[in-house]
């Protein structure tokens, strides 16, 4: 009996031991970009406010094993508008703090492509902390004397820092108007529509030659094991570009 009773105490103790060595499994929690600075949809007339505005995330976690990455931007272009405005409502759907990464990863399913720029791939696109971005993705009368200048790019803080590119690639633009235009002969392919098979393009049936684009921000960290965390996503809104027009 003794010899029972150590046995059993013997075992408790080693299953002690080992759960403690085991601890429990650590889960990282981000905080989302804070909020939009211009709010922008695909009904904004206003060449001038076509442009995505947010504030980007700051890291909340003090754990050395963890490291914030930053705030990374997608997005995804769009033969119609229901089909954005569904997507976008089943990824905002599941946008709850009981699974931060929920909505980030029922984005990426539907093959939503960070933002490249003209020296390509930056992921996250955004590491600075608690910056103002905003970015245009199309040009508009950018070379006119009057002193309009909604050109292409991304600014943080007041400064231009990059031109946004399409993901398919760092000289693709979204200046889809321009493909057909005899000026921009000798830059055409950089200015080619989406087509069927491009990977930041949801097929479908295009009227009026009109795209849309919807964006989202989140913040992206990574742990020791090279694990990846998302926050929960921020909207950043949608816009259209008109492939029948040079200036959108």
């Amino acid at each position: 009996m003794k010899k029972s009773y150590f046995v059993l105490a013997s075992f408790l103790i080693l299953f002690l031991v080992f759960f403690t060595a085991c601890g429990l499994d650590t889960y990282y929690t981000l905080n989302p970009p804070p909020g939009l600075t211009h709010a922008v949809d695909e009904t904004v007339s206003d060449a001038a406010q076509r442009y995505f505005g947010f504030i980007s995330a700051t890291n909340n976690n003090s754990d050395s094993s963890f490291r914030f990455l930053g705030t990374a931007v997608y997005y995804r272009i769009y033969a119609n508008s229901n089909t954005m405005k569904s997507q976008a409502a089943s990824i905002t759907s599941v946008n709850t703090s009981s699974d931060y990464s929920a909505a980030a990863n029922r984005m990426i399913s539907y093959g939503y492509q960070q933002l490249y720029t003209s020296d390509g791939s930056i992921q996250p696109l955004i590491s600075a902390e608690g910056k103002r971005v905003e970015i245009r993705l199309t040009n508009n009368m950018e070379t006119v004397s009057t002193g309009i200048a909604n050109t292409a790019q991304i600014i943080i803080d007041g400064v231009a820092w990059k031109t946004p590119r399409r993901a398919i690639g760092p000289s693709k633009t979204f200046d889809f108007g321009r493909y057909e235009m005899s000026k921009y002969s000798a830059q055409k392919d950089n200015y080619a529509p989406p087509a069927l098979g491009d990977e930041d393009f949801e097929n479908g049936e295009v009227t009026s030659k009109k795209y849309y684009v919807a964006m989202f921000a989140v913040a992206v960290g990574r742990d020791t094991t090279y694990t990846t965390y998302y926050s929960n996503v921020l909207y950043l809104g949608s816009i259209v570009i008109d492939a029948g027009e040079e200036n959108n």
